[in-house]
C-alpha cells in the first residue's frame, strides 16, 4: 500500500484526536483572536494550506461576521512593505511550518503587538516559534507529497476556530455538529462511489477545470491541486461566475469539468452551468450531488458521510483525493513521489 493510501485512511483518526485536544482550548483561542481591539483576521498560507484558508475566509465571515482577508506575503518579503495590522489578528496555516514567507508575515504581526496563531503539524517549526499561540494538528508524519490528512485536519481546525469566534462560544449546536466529523470522514474514505468510471474518463485528458462556490471554492481549489500534482494534468479551479466570464471558451470535448456539488447553499449556482457545459460537449463529473442531471458522471458520497452544510468541505474533498490517486495509478505514477515534487516548498 502506498503512503498516500495509508495517510488518506488515517483521516478519521486524525480528526477524532484533533477534536479531543482542541475543544478544551476553544475559549482561550477565541479570546486570543478577539483580543487587543481585533476587528479583522488576516490569513496567511501556501499550497493546500491556502485552500484551507479559503474555507476560513468564507466560514468565519458567514458564522461570526468577522471580516477575513488572505495575506499577500510578497508585500513583506519582496516589496518590504508590511500591511498596517492595527486591528487585525493573524492566523497562519502551514502543515510544515517552514515556509519563510508565511513565517515572515507572522513575525511582522507579532512584532507589531498583534495576536498571532499558528495552525501547523509541527509544533517545533519556525512558524510555531514565531506565533503567540499554536494549534497543533497532531496528524503524525505525512510523508507522501500530496497532503491528505493534514489538509482535512486544517479544515477541521478552521471549523473549530469558527466555533471559537462565534458569539456564544463553544457550547452551541455547531459545536455539537463537530462530533459527527470522524465517522463522516470514515464513511467518505471507505464508501465514495463512481471513482473507477470517473478515473477512466479523466485519464485520457491532460487539461480540465474544477468548479465550486462559496465554502466549496476551497474544495475546487484543493481537488484541482490534487489532480494536477498527482496526475500531471493541468486542472484549473474556478467559481462558476469566474469560469463563465471567459475561461469557459476553452471548455469542450477535450477539457472535462469536475463540479463540486454537495448539499450546501452555494451548490445551486454550480449546477446552473451544467447545460452550457454539456452543450459545449465537455465531459462533466459531478462530485457529492444528491441529484445528478442527465449527461453527468456522478462521484458520490455514502449517506453515512452526510454533514451539516457548513462542514461539508471536510468530506467533499475526499472523493477528489481518491479520484486523483486513482487517475495517477492508471497512468503509472508513483503517487508518493509524483512529478519530481518535494514535500516542502520553501517559498520567499
Amino acid at each position: 500500500m502506498s503512503r498516500l493510501s495509508e495517510e488518506t485512511q488515517e483521516q478519521p483518526e486524525v480528526a477524532a484526536r484533533l477534536l479531543e485536544q482542541v475543544r478544551p482550548r476553544l475559549g482561550d483561542l477565541g479570546a486570543l483572536l478577539r483580543s487587543r481591539g481585533t476587528r479583522q483576521v488576516l490569513l496567511v498560507a501556501r499550497g493546500s494550506s491556502d485552500n484551507a484558508a479559503r474555507y476560513a475566509q468564507y466560514l468565519w465571515q458567514a458564522v461570526a461576521g468577522v471580516p477575513v482577508a488572505l495575506a499577500t506575503p510578497s508585500l513583506t518579503t519582496v516589496y518590504g512593505r508590511a500591511p498596517d495590522l492595527a486591528d487585525h489578528a493573524v492566523v497562519a496555516i502551514s502543515q510544515s511550518g517552514r515556509s519563510p514567507d508565511v513565517v515572515a508575515v507572522v513575525e511582522e504581526a507579532r512584532a507589531a503587538g498583534r495576536p498571532t496563531l499558528a495552525v501547523t503539524n509541527d509544533p517545533g517549526s519556525p512558524l510555531a516559534r514565531a506565533a503567540e499561540q499554536v494549534l497543533d494538528l497532531d496528524a503524525g508524519p505525512e510523508r507522501s507529497v500530496a497532503a491528505t490528512k493534514t489538509y482535512t485536519a486544517s479544515l477541521l481546525a478552521v471549523a473549530l476556530l469558527s466555533v471559537a469566534l462565534e458569539e456564544g462560544g463553544p457550547s452551541g449546536r455547531r459545536a455539537r455538529d463537530l462530533d459527527r466529523v470522524p465517522d463522516a470522514l470514515r464513511a467518505a474514505v471507505a464508501g465514495s462511489t463512481g471513482l473507477e468510471e470517473a478515473a477512466a474518463l479523466l485519464v485520457g485528458h491532460d487539461r480540465g477545470v474544477c468548479v465550486g462556490r462559496g465554502l466549496h471554492l476551497s474544495t475546487a481549489h484543493e481537488t484541482a491541486l490534487k489532480l494536477t500534482e498527482l496526475t500531471g494534468s493541468l486542472v484549473a479551479p474556478y467559481s462558476p461566475a469566474d469560469l463563465m466570464h471567459g475561461p469557459v471558451g476553452a471548455v469542450g470535448p477535450g477539457v472535462p469539468t469536475v463540479l463540486v456539488a454537495p448539499p450546501e447553499q452555494a451548490t445551486a449556482s454550480v449546477l446552473e452551468i451544467v447545460p452550457d457545459l454539456l452543450r459545449r460537449g465537455a465531459p462533466v463529473v459531478l462530485v457529492g450531488a444528491d441529484e445528478v442531471p442527465a449527461g453527468c458522471l456522478p462521484v458520490g458520497l455514502p449517506p453515512e458521510a452526510a454533514l451539516p452544510g457548513w462542514l461539508t468541505p471536510l468530506t467533499a474533498v475526499v472523493p477528489g483525493q481518491l479520484l486523483a490517486r486513482r487517475v495517477a495509478e492508471l497512468r503509472g505514477v508513483d503517487v508518493d513521489r509524483p512529478g519530481d515534487l518535494s514535500k516542502v516548498t520553501l517559498t520567499r
